[in-house]
């Protein structure tokens, strides 16, 4: 029977009982502390005869990885909630997966309060916890953890993800990208993310690596943590590295050891990865990931990176590029990417329809982004299937009229949508932030994506914003953009 995640855990404690595990500002806690953590918690649960699942609504921190390695060691499922969602939202996710216990820090006390779960603060619970003798770790969950999609299109889902997801993910990882215990990972993305949970939480864990816990995004205290704890490997997003590059500009920071910088959760801005190249002498390897996936598909990486892409898939993952008749699309050529290996999700929570639809009949996921292969087995990501507009009979992948104006030397982030257009049924739109001191007009920017993609790509109307909505992982919002733009406009057009 393969090992679950808290087999893996107490393995890694065991193997390196005093070697750092976690650091989170001026705590830090040896693998046997952790570990030893981790069952008292556990023993505490188990005592309350708490629920098959728990949720987490806590920031990136020691508690929460003390709470989610008891919760599993106890038996018992994590869900790890968004504290950036609206308590009718947390309502929702609490009722869909019946947690009927949420383990809450105390900065969130008012967003767990109503939710319909008994609600304890991690402040409280967990001191008292660790007062219990460790508990025997009990048998696994078969769901490891339920994290839930971001709900940019609908309601959030539940994602069932079992130990062999996720493990089969994480040996991959380290595989892939040679995670060892020597390696100190800096993790600052909040954990309901899959992108963190993988890699700053559980790849640490089966390794024996250090991780760096900060439980919000902070340019110079990230830059502190780099240099204090001579952290080899970052989890970001491209907002991030974006922030981080305008605090290295006028800091005394030592990015010698980094070796691994890792982008996902968005695409990598062709601007961002030149501006670390060319100042600091520093490759950002960008990844490819999908809650579903555990998440990570694909990777670029020291000895293998090509930039704007999204690098090879990850050892055990298939990745296929398909056109609309499910057949392989071919070398530079665009189509859905289509993803099977142990680390597929078992489904959608509750949703059986929507599970059918997302997998195939030989268990391949549909991811429903667009993208192709180059003929060195790259992947590039090139578009969003359900964002693909059909203007005069010709496809157009947002993504591509985005890559093109964020090159414009005015322009610090585009987000283009589809617009109905009388005569081309649909045309594209893009929302422009220009850079601080800068200046450029709609026609200027019409006249810059002429020069670099077909002219029925060419976004019909450019609208300027001070700022665009983001997601917690640094997404721009786009869903709210396309009700501003109605508003405006008489929801007509």
């Amino acid at each position: 029977m393969a090992p679950s995640i808290g087999e893996t855990f107490l393995a890694t404690a065991a193997r390196y009982p005093d070697k750092p595990a976690i650091i989170d500002g001026e705590t830090a806690l040896t693998y046997r502390e952790y570990a030893g953590a981790a069952l008292s918690v556990a023993a505490a649960l188990g005592a309350r005869n708490a629920p098959e699942r728990v949720a987490l609504l806590m920031p990136t921190s020691a508690p929460f990885a003390i709470a989610f390695f008891g919760i599993i060691l106890s038996g018992r499922t994590p869900v790890p909630l968004n504290f950036f969602l609206a308590g009718e939202e947390l309502a929702f996710i609490v009722a869909d997966c019946g947690a009927r216990l949420v383990i809450a820090s105390r900065f969130f006390e008012k967003q767990a309060e109503g939710i319909g779960a008994e609600a304890v603060l991690a402040e409280d619970f967990l001191p008292e916890a660790l007062k219990s003798a460790p508990a025997k770790a009990a048998a696994a969950n078969h769901f490891a953890v339920i994290p839930y999609t971001s709900g940019t299109t609908g309601r959030p889902k539940g994602v069932l993800l079992s130990h062999g997801n996720i493990l089969a993910n994480v040996f991959a990882c380290a595989e892939h990208f040679n995670f060892t215990s020597e390696h100190v990972i800096l993790g600052m993305l909040p954990f309901f993310h899959t992108f963190a949970l993988t890699t700053t939480l559980v790849v640490p864990a089966a390794v024996g690596a250090t991780a760096v816990l900060l439980p919000r995004f902070e340019g110079s205290a990230a830059i502190r943590a780099v240099t204090r704890h001579k952290v080899t490997a970052i989890m970001a997003v491209p907002s991030m590295y974006r922030a981080l590059a305008r605090t290295l500009e006028r800091a005394d920071a030592d990015m010698s050891r980094v070796r691994l910088p890792i982008s996902g959760g968005e695409p990598l801005p062709e601007e961002v990865f030149e501006t670390y190249q060319s100042r600091f002498g520093v490759t950002i390897y960008e990844g490819y990931g999908m809650t579903e996936t555990s998440p990570v598909i694909a990777g670029n990486t020291p000895g293998a990176s090509r930039p704007l892409t999204v690098g090879r898939p990850l050892p055990g993952v298939e990745v296929r590029v398909v056109n609309d008749q499910g057949q392989d699309a071919g070398v530079n050529a665009d189509g859905e990417i289509w993803v099977r290996g142990e680390s597929v999700m078992e489904g959608y929570l509750n949703l059986p329809d929507e599970t059918e639809s997302a997998i195939t009949g030989n268990a391949f996921f549909r991811t429903g982004d667009i993208g192709r292969f180059d003929p060195d087995g790259f992947l590039k990501i090139t578009g969003r299937k359900k964002e693909m507009m059909i203007s005069a009979g010709e496809n157009i992948f947002p993504r591509e009229i985005e890559i093109v104006l964020a090159r414009h030397e005015a322009v610090a982030e585009a987000a283009v949508i589809g617009i109905p257009d009388d005569v081309r049924g649909e045309a594209p739109k893009a929302f422009v932030v220009v850079k601080p001191g800068k200046n450029a007009t709609a026609d200027e920017l019409k006249e810059f994506c002429r020069q670099h993609i077909a002219r029925f790509k060419v976004p019909s109307e450019i609208e300027f914003r001070d700022e665009f909505p983001h997601g917690p992982t640094g997404k721009i919002l786009k869903q709210r953009l396309v009700p501003s733009y109605r508003e405006a406009s008489g929801g007509d057009r």
